[in-house]
C-alpha cells in the first residue's frame, strides 16, 4: 500500500491515469494532475494542459507548486491512428511524438531545471515499443522514442531513478478504437477484438491496482529498466 506520498500523473482524466488518481489519493496521498481536464477529488490538485501546446506544459507545471515528488506516473499518450505506413503523412508522425514524447520531455527538463526531487519516475509504455505490428508504425514509433527517452535520462540524470513499465492491455477509450477498426485492412486488430470479446481485457481500477501493488517492488530495478509487470 502507497500512503503518504506526494505523486504527479499525467493523463488522470479518464483510463488508467483517472483508476491511479482516485485510489492513491483516497490512500491518503497527495496527488497533482496534469492533462486536458480537470481531475476532481479529495487530496487532488489539477490544471489543464493541453500536450499539443509543447510552450504551455512548463507554465502549467509552475501552477501545481511543486517542491519535491516521490512518484512520477507518465500517463498521458494517445494511439494515433492505425493504417498502413504508406498512407501515413509527415505530420501525423510529428502530431504523435508531440504528444507521446515531446510533452514528456518537457516534463522531466523542468524537474531538472527546478531541481525538484523525484524519487522514482515510471513511465507508462507498452510492448509496442519493442517490436512493430501492421499498421501500428504511429503508435510503435511513439512508444520506442518514449521508451528510450526515459533510458537517455537514467543515464545522464542520476539523481533520479527512471523506469519503463508495460501494464498490458486496459479496457480504455483506446481499446474501443482499436476494436471499430476493420480487421480485412488491419489484420493485426483481429487479436485483440477477441481478447476484448472474451473479456480478457483488466479494467482501469484492475490494472491500476496492480500497478501500485508493484510500485514499490520497481525500486529494486536499476534506473532506466523496461519492465511488463505482470510477469513481476
Amino acid at each position: 500500500m502507497i500512503t503518504g506520498k506526494k505523486i504527479l500523473i499525467t493523463g488522470g482524466s479518464s483510463g488508467l491515469g483517472k483508476s491511479l488518481a482516485i485510489k492513491l489519493a483516497n490512500n491518503q496521498n497527495d496527488i497533482f494532475c496534469i492533462g486536458r481536464t480537470l481531475v476532481k477529488g479529495k487530496n487532488i490538485i489539477s490544471v489543464k494542459c493541453n500536450f499539443n501546446n509543447l510552450n504551455d506544459i512548463k507554465k502549467k507545471l509552475q501552477l501545481l507548486k511543486i517542491k519535491k515528488l516521490d512518484y512520477v506516473f507518465l500517463n498521458a499518450g494517445i494511439l494515433g491512428d492505425l493504417k498502413d505506413i504508406t498512407r501515413i503523412k509527415p505530420n501525423e508522425i510529428f502530431q504523435i511524438l508531440k504528444i507521446n514524447v515531446l510533452a514528456n520531455k518537457q516534463i522531466l527538463d523542468f524537474f531538472i531545471k527546478k531541481k525538484i526531487a523525484v524519487k522514482l519516475i515510471i513511465g507508462i509504455s507498452s510492448g509496442a515499443a519493442l517490436s512493430p505490428k501492421f499498421g501500428w508504425y504511429l503508435y510503435c514509433c511513439s512508444k520506442s522514442a518514449f521508451k528510450f527517452l526515459l533510458e537517455s535520462y537514467a543515464i545522464e540524470d542520476n539523481q533520479r531513478k527512471y523506469i519503463n513499465i508495460s501494464p498490458g492491455l486496459i479496457k480504455t477509450k483506446m481499446q474501443k478504437k482499436i476494436c471499430s477498426i476493420n480487421e480485412n485492412k488491419i489484420p493485426s486488430v483481429k487479436k485483440f477484438k477477441v481478447l476484448n470479446k472474451n473479456n480478457k481485457v483488466p479494467s482501469p481500477d484492475e490494472a491500476a491496482e496492480n500497478l501500485i501493488e508493484k510500485v514499490k517492488k520497481l525500486k529494486k530495478f536499476q534506473s532506466g529498466c523496461f519492465i511488463d509487470i505482470r510477469k513481476k
